[in-house]
């Protein structure tokens, strides 16, 4: 009994060590998976929350020396907190999505929006080889969506949108608008491409990554 107690000491010990980045303790946990398993320099990089973290970028693309840096529940401040050690690497290109749960916490689209404008100057000082794909925030499906603390973000989600834009038209990052292809004629995304009115099927995935080929922002 001791024994046990003395190993479920070290346990919580160490959970409660790692936990302090003030981001919570998934975001803590992943940030030290990322960190073991390092970044290759020249790394492609996909950076952003769950709906990034889902998604299978090396089998979909077949482009080497991708590094899928997406964790579940990140906000723009949990990614900017943690882009200088991914800039360390010199990716060649970065991936960028986020937003989506600094909404569902009434976070201002002005902040969230500053927080990318200082994620994208960042990499052109200390990446400035570096090419950032800017993407939409997917814009979740009331219908089906299966989080009420992310629901009636429309307005919002399409405001944050437009700032993103305007940020890539300042020349900043490459604008990468995946609202053609997800989303439905109320600007939601549609519902045979979502599981649960934010995150994404196989299908979407396959969509999104067709774009980038076509775009030549990928090898096809």
């Amino acid at each position: 009994m001791k024994r046990y107690i003395i190993l479920l000491f070290a346990l919580v010990t160490s959970v409660a060590a790692m936990a302090q980045s003030g981001f919570g303790a998934y975001y803590d946990c992943r940030l030290t998976a990322h960190r073991k398993a390092g970044i290759p320099t020249g790394a492609i990089v996909w950076m952003g929350d769950s709906i990034t973290e889902q998604g299978w970028w090396s089998y979909l693309t077949k482009e080497r020396n991708i590094i899928n840096l997406g964790i579940g529940g990140d906000t723009t401040p949990g990614m900017l907190a943690r882009l200088p050690e991914i800039l360390e690497a010199q990716p060649s290109k970065i991936f960028l999505m986020g937003g989506v749960n600094d909404l569902s916490g009434n976070r201002p689209v002005e902040e969230i929006s500053d927080n990318v404008r200082k994620m994208l100057v960042m990499v052109k000082e200390r990446a400035p080889k570096c090419i950032v794909y800017l993407q939409s925030v997917i814009t979740p499906n009331d219908d089906v969506i299966a989080y009420p603390y992310a629901a009636g973000k429309q307005k919002q989600t399409a405001e944050l949108n437009e700032h993103y834009k305007a940020l890539c038209d300042e020349g900043l990052a490459i604008w990468v608008d995946l609202r053609p292809l997800l989303h439905n004629e109320k600007g939601e995304v549609r519902e045979e491409l979502t599981k649960d009115g934010i995150h994404i099927h196989p299908e979407a995935y396959r969509i999104w990554v067709d774009h980038l080929k076509k775009m030549k922002y990928l090898r096809k």
